[in-house]
């Protein structure tokens, strides 16, 4: 009955979500089967089928953030989703011929079950991880990245899914999850560098927990795959820019002309404000926010509201920890290890740019989503699903709003 309910929970999310999108590209002038004139991954991924690691004829894409390098023009972000891209350029034939967006499209929708099976692993009750999923998907900024095949959203949403998939393989510790959750996260790292520091906790835990009967059979299944993805992104970088850790950002035009720094800490007090911004209503009940770097963070993306909360009632009530993972699921080193993602992102130049709330954050989810699967017991109410239908209202509302912007 559990499976069933567990299966019932997420085909419905899955056909909602799936709904939602082609509504969207419905109101977007039928966009869902076409091309994305922003999806570099699949230029990269043709160039790649033609023995090339750089952009033929990059000239030609004024519009992309292409890095130039001794005369040639290279794709300036990691390279993972390529990897995503390229059986559909081969489907295809060409990346003018990808229907990107459908691409993203599906790719919501494998990032939505990851949500829901790590939940559902963990033990968490159909409807609890129907919330969780519903809140990731439809309830924060991770709608809108999904209605676009962009380069940034394209990383960003296969970032997450990833990260989400990672966690669920990470829950068994048999050497076969072990593997599969050393590798995407791993390509998840590719996709966004900063998900480095999931990685890192997540190997460290293990081989803190192994430290007694630490043998190859426990340590190679959590550190080859891992190994194996860095060496090719380290070699890819190499063979580009003869330095394992630049993929392109630093020979971008706009850095290399000796402008702004793309890291500071002079960016931390003006990123900081940024994601503090508030949505306001004027006389007449107009919402008013910024569509640039970013506004209140958890107005945008009310899973952290919700952890917040849950986090405060757990510390009053002294409610346990009853959930056992692989993973640190101490609220405050969860909460720190949020913080300092969301820091570093605020050190960046920019925070997202042109975007609807604080895209930037939704690296974040992992995090959030580990501390409530140690929490298996929680069911949502009246206000955690009050709450979640607000969210969905907003993303929802959010993703029209910026088709006029």
């Amino acid at each position: 009955m559990r499976s069933r309910d567990h299966a019932a929970a997420l085909g419905g999310i899955l056909a909602c979500l799936g709904l939602a999108l082609l509504l969207y590209h419905s109101l977007a002038g039928g966009t869902l089967l076409s091309s994305n004139p922003y999806d570099s991954y699949s230029l990269q991924a043709e160039n790649w089928l033609a023995g090339r690691n750089y952009i033929a004829n990059g000239e030609n894409y004024p519009w992309l953030e292409l890095a130039v390098y001794e005369g040639r023009y290279y794709h300036s972000f990691p390279p993972v989703p390529v990897l995503w891209m390229l059986p559909w350029v081969v489907a295809f034939g060409s990346a003018a011929a990808v229907p990107s967006n459908l691409a993203m499209a599906l790719l919501a929708l494998l990032c939505a079950a990851g949500c829901y099976a790590c939940c559902a692993r963990a033990g968490l009750l159909p409807e609890t991880a129907a919330c969780l999923t519903l809140f990731v998907s439809f309830g924060s900024n991770a709608f809108w990245l999904a209605t676009s095949g962009g380069v940034w959203f394209l990383a960003q949403m296969l970032g997450l899914c990833l990260a989400l998939w990672g966690l669920f393989f990470a829950q068994q510790e048999t050497a076969l999850s072990t593997a599969a959750a050393s590798l995407c996260m791993a390509l998840a790292v590719g996709c966004r560098p900063f998900y480095a520091a999931l990685l890192a906790v997540w190997f460290l835990c293990r081989v803190v927990r192994n430290r007694r009967a630490l043998t190859a059979r426990i340590l190679l299944p959590a550190l080859l795959p891992a190994a194996l993805v860095a060496c090719g992104l380290m070699g890819y970088n190499v063979a580009r820019f003869g330095n394992p850790l630049e993929f392109g950002r630093m020979y971008l035009p706009e850095f290399a002309r000796g402008g702004d720094p793309q890291f500071s800490l002079s960016y931390l007090p003006g990123n900081l404000a940024n994601l503090l911004r508030p949505v306001t209503l004027d006389g007449s009940l107009q919402l008013h926010f910024e569509v640039f770097n970013g506004f209140l963070f958890f107005v945008a993306n009310p899973l952290f509201l919700l952890w917040a909360l849950r986090g405060a009632s757990c510390v009053m009530h002294k409610e346990p920890r009853t959930g056992k993972l692989p993973l640190p699921t101490q609220g405050w080193f969860l909460a720190a290890a949020g913080t300092g993602t969301a820091l570093l992102y605020c050190l960046h130049r920019t925070l997202g740019g042109w975007q609807f709330g604080a895209r930037y954050l939704v690296d974040l989810f992992p995090w959030v989503i580990l501390w409530f699967l140690a929490r298996p017991a929680w069911r949502p109410r009246s206000g955690a699903w009050t709450l979640c239908g607000a969210a969905i209202l907003f993303n929802l509302y959010g993703a029209l709003y910026m088709l006029q912007t």
